[in-house]
């Protein structure tokens, strides 16, 4: 059994919010701000291989969201109203200037499109990498609608069993999972985060059991416009199945999922939809590159508003 490590120093720095501090770390200088929202259950570290890049171009910031990573747990519930309010509270806090560009992948695509509709004069662009949405759910084949609960309790059950092993202090570090393509220092990193305490994988679970009413949350916002809004909406191309379901019903998932992503760019007047045929769900570990240049492609939109602001 590998020994567990100490919890690892913060990258970034420990800002208060009210009571409970959220980690926050920036690189770079510039503006629109570069903002970066992850998926469930995952911190900062999963935009290590865009990042340093993005930090080339202009000021960029990852952040852990309570309870995940070095990050305190919140005493409020985890519903997305929640979590946006906590990163405004963060940005302001920590006086990250604005407007920001947004970055949301998976469950953070739902939240950094919340934000943008809440504050929308701090938010200068969108960029969605496979990016969740509020109806993939209630759109998707019965056979979907009827499995997903029972991945949801065996993840659970996998979640329990996980914290009994890092109460207990019995966990084998090297066997916890990691998004493929993390980089070696980052992945390390997790792990140890992960094993130092319940904390992440308490809240793991918290975020888990909210999906649905997150889901629930952003269809009754009835987001239906970004007005003209620079937004560049990222799919994975390689298809994802769900184990023991036939293909058939797999292929039509899928198939929902890419017309999702496209509406999700129909959003905007400037949205655009690009698919990152040779990647899974993780394409900013898969395929970087191609969430540096949507980055990069969004923020010299944002500047390119903010010199007209400026001059008007």
């Amino acid at each position: 059994m590998s020994p567990l490590p100490a919890e690892p120093r913060p990258i970034g720095e420990l800002v208060d919010v009210g009571g409970y501090r959220l980690q926050l770390a920036c690189q770079g200088e510039g503006s629109p701000t570069v903002v970066m929202e992850a998926a469930i259950g995952e911190t900062g570290l999963i935009w290590s291989r865009v990042q340093p890049a993005v930090a080339r171009l202009t000021r960029t910031c990852v952040y852990d969201r309570a309870g995940l990573g070095w990050s305190d747990a919140s005493p409020r519930p985890r519903t997305a109203a929640v979590m946006v309010e906590e990163l405004h509270h963060l940005l302001a806090r920590a006086e990250v200037p604005g407007p920001y560009v947004l970055v949301g992948h998976s469950l953070g695509g739902l939240l950094v499109r919340l934000y943008a509709v809440r504050y929308p004069q701090e938010v200068a662009g969108l960029v969605l990498v496979d990016s969740a949405h509020e109806d993939q759910y209630r759109r998707a084949p019965t056979e979907i609608g009827e499995v997903v609960p029972q991945f949801e309790d065996q993840g659970r059950q996998q979640l329990e069993g996980l914290k009994a092993l890092i109460i207990s202090g019995s966990l084998d570090v090297g066997m916890l999972p990691i998004p493929p393509g993390l980089p070696p220092v980052a992945a390390d990193t997790f792990r140890a985060l992960v094993a130092a305490s319940p904390k992440h994988v308490e809240t793991l679970l918290a975020e888990q059991r909210a999906v649905q009413a997150i889901h629930a949350e952003l269809a009754a916002a009835g987001i239906t416009s970004l007005g003209d809004l620079p937004l560049i909406v990222l799919s994975h191309g390689q298809p994802m199945a769900m184990p023991g379901l036939p293909d058939a019903v797999n292929q039509a998932y899928e198939q929902l999922w890419q017309e999702l992503q496209a509406e999700l760019a129909g959003l905007s007047s400037r949205g655009r939809l690009v698919v990152a045929h040779d990647s899974g769900h993780y394409i900013q570990l898969e395929r970087p590159g191609l969430v540096i240049d949507a980055i990069g492609e969004v923020v010299a939109a944002g500047r390119t508003s903010q010199d007209r602001t400026h001059l008007g």
